[in-house]
């Protein structure tokens, strides 16, 4: 039992015991002197502390099958903007819904198994799905495309894995469709995605701006020869725009490295701006003028 607890995040089931070869009442015993309820028929070792994993799975296993963690659990298992650890959030049938204190249980008419994956040994709704539950929960195109992009990096999600799961579930009246919708027909499949939330900031900044900017933008040499990827570029502009991270000032070694990067986009003919973090928080009108500027200037 003890290695079963051991590769099941600390946790067991009742059916797990009774599948080792215990009997009811060594079972019994154990209840009361050795094993600790998470819920009913759900246990862990005593002197076994409880982890976030450990009660997410506890929580699926108490609940009515099939079932999954969903909503913000999810987006914490895949570290998605919005994911909470404080939490637990899981998915089941209306009508076999359970109830029991410590868990946000939501309710589907119809619970499918190609919407349920794994992470880590735990049953969790696909990407594709928590993301879509995230644009429901929050229905706001700058955090949805956010989610969008953060799922885009981890290779999680695809264009048309995540429109089929969005058709699938409109016709069941899931919250946070328009949106997500929305977002996705923005999506432009040639370019790649962010490689962080604060360079997402950035080109909503400027394309509430009406800049539209080209993200991780390639820049060559009058050669053809690479110099470097950009953040956000206007090509036709020759500007190159980054998101300037607090870290990066820690370290002189990198400041040299930078410096000696900016040369060389210079060199190449482009411009090059950076992006604060206190000014894209705010809107990012410093760097708006700073663009503005620089096309006067051409």
């Amino acid at each position: 039992m003890a290695d079963l607890a051991e590769a099941q995040h600390g946790v067991f089931t009742r059916s797990d015991a009774a599948a080792a070869g215990l009997k009811r009442h060594q079972i019994e015993y154990r209840v009361t002197h050795a094993w600790l309820p998470m819920h009913e028929g759900v246990y862990r070792l005593r002197g076994v502390p409880a982890t976030w994993k450990s009660t997410l799975l506890a929580a699926c296993w108490t609940a009515s099958q099939p079932a999954a963690i969903s909503h913000r659990s999810a987006a914490a298992l895949y570290d998605l903007p919005g994911g909470r650890r404080d939490i637990v959030e899981l998915t089941c049938a209306r009508w076999r819904r359970v109830r029991f204190d410590g868990v946000i249980v939501h309710e589907r008419v119809r619970a499918e198994s190609r919407d349920i994956t794994e992470v880590d040994g735990i049953p969790v709704v696909c990407p594709e799905l928590a993301v879509l539950e995230l644009a429901g929960l929050r229905p706001v195109p700058p955090y949805v495309e956010a989610v969008v992009q953060a799922a885009r990096r981890a290779r999680l999600i695809t264009l048309d894995s995540t429109r089929a799961v969005l058709e699938r579930h409109a016709r069941q009246g899931v919250r946070g469709v328009r949106v997500l919708r929305c977002v996705l027909d923005e999506w432009d499949t040639a370019q790649q995605p962010t490689e962080s939330e604060m360079e997402t900031r950035l080109l909503q900044a400027l394309r509430r701006a009406g800049v539209n900017a080209v993200p991780q933008h390639e820049i060559l040499d009058r050669n053809g020869v690479f110099v470097a990827r950009v953040d956000a570029a206007l090509p036709i502009d020759r500007i190159a725009i980054e998101y300037d991270s607090m870290q990066e000032h820690s370290d002189e070694f990198q400041l040299a490295r930078d410096a000696r990067r900016r040369n060389r986009i210079v060199a190449a003919g482009w411009r090059h701006l950076s992006a604060r973090h206190r000014d894209l928080s705010s809107g990012g009108a410093d760097l708006l003028e700073a663009i503005a500027e620089l096309r006067r200037i051409a």
